[in-house]
């Protein structure tokens, strides 16, 4: 996605919102030339040896240069790629040589094994739990950031979004998948907008976090307050499961839009200038 939209596909410092259990993308990053590795978590989930063990078979998926597992193989991850080929075109043979380096992937096994919060390595793997206040990375400094199926999770959505872009360099972008469904809490897809927020609060109970229920203009108009440009959007669409009149009431205004939009993959950027410009397709 990145690529097809003209921007670097060689960011030395990224980061990751809400890994969960699994630092992979990072460390994906880390091998394919990042330096640097902020994984961000009001939990702490990531567990040392199971991370370890998914490095090691990164190592070999891109010393293979494997395919991109695919929707048979993770039928639930989105967006969908026009193509599962290994990107050749991306991560061509010197730029892996260079990355896939014996000493540098020793750096990065070291720097996984130990999760560093000091900033004198190299390779840097910084795992911030819990992360409440955006100082805990200073300003403009991050070229990438990325979430999968969490911003859905996040219940300071504004004070997060201004938090992205006071991380970001001047050029710098960010890739979220957001899921908008019930995520199992509901009958149909889309039921958790229909709990009052008295009984929401019941089922949530003393979670950390659960779903924050708000709708894919709640993102979009966040994006833009704080500073962001759209680049490239995926929509994906859904019939509506429960009846307008049965949403909860602060809901109840909800748009056409909104009301059909089950996820969504935004790409997007700081804004460079007064010029805004969007690249949209929609699947159902």
């Amino acid at each position: 996605m990145v690529h097809n939209n003209g921007l670097s596909t060689e960011p030395k410092v990224i980061a990751e919102l809400g890994p969960g259990d699994s630092l992979g993308i990072g460390l994906a990053g880390l091998l394919c030339g990042a330096d640097k590795y902020y994984a961000l978590d009001v939990v702490k989930y990531a567990n040392t040896q199971v991370n370890l063990d998914i490095f090691e078979e990164l190592v070999l998926l891109l010393n293979k240069k494997e395919p991109i597992p695919d929707e048979q193989e993770f039928p639930r991850v989105r967006p969908l790629l026009e193509s599962y080929e290994f990107p050749h075109h991306i991560l061509t043979d010197d730029r892996l040589q260079q990355s896939l380096r014996n000493e540098r992937i020793d750096a990065i096994r070291n720097a996984l094994a130990n999760l560093s919060n000091s900033s004198k390595n190299d390779i840097e793997i910084r795992y911030f739990v819990p992360w409440y206040d955006s100082n805990v990375i200073n300003k403009e400094s991050i070229d990438m950031i990325f979430s999968q199926a969490v911003l859905e999770h996040v219940e300071a959505l504004p004070e997060t979004y201004k938090a992205l872009y006071q991380w970001l360099k001047p050029d710098g972008f960010m890739s979220h998948q957001i899921d908008f469904g019930c995520h199992g809490l509901a009958k149909h897809w889309n039921g958790h907008w229909g709990y009052p927020d008295f009984m929401w609060k019941l089922v949530k109970g003393k979670r950390p976090f659960l779903l924050n229920r708000e709708p894919y203009s709640t993102h979009n108009r966040l994006l833009r307050e704080s500073g962001f440009e759209t680049i490239h959007e995926i929509k994906i669409t859904d019939k509506p499961r429960i009846t307008k009149n049965t949403l909860s009431y602060r809901l109840r205004n909800m748009s056409s839009d909104d009301s059909v939009t089950r996820g969504v993959y935004i790409l997007a950027r700081k804004k460079q200038g007064k010029d805004e410009y969007c690249h949209s397709s929609v699947s159902s």
